[in-house]
């Protein structure tokens, strides 16, 4: 899957949920355009990304399956 397709699948997943860059971003205490390049695959983000999977209630690793294993779940 390319980064183009994968971050078209997170969006559309958040999209459904009613999930925004902005929550997101607000959650995590960073910018929306954090939140962006991460989705986009720009910036690793791993905490970003633990947290759009666990929003959209989908493991991590459906959606960044290059996520580290130390990573997979919240500290």
């Amino acid at each position: 899957m390319s980064s183009q397709e994968r971050y078209r699948f997170i969006r559309s997943e958040m999209v459904r949920r009613g999930i925004t860059n902005k929550s997101i971003a607000d959650e995590a205490d960073v910018s929306r355009e954090y939140v962006f390049m991460v989705l986009s695959g720009q910036r690793k983000g791993y905490r970003v990304r633990l947290l759009v999977a666990q929003k959209c209630q989908i493991p991590v690793q459906t959606f960044f399956p290059d996520t580290p294993a130390q990573y997979l779940e919240a500290a």
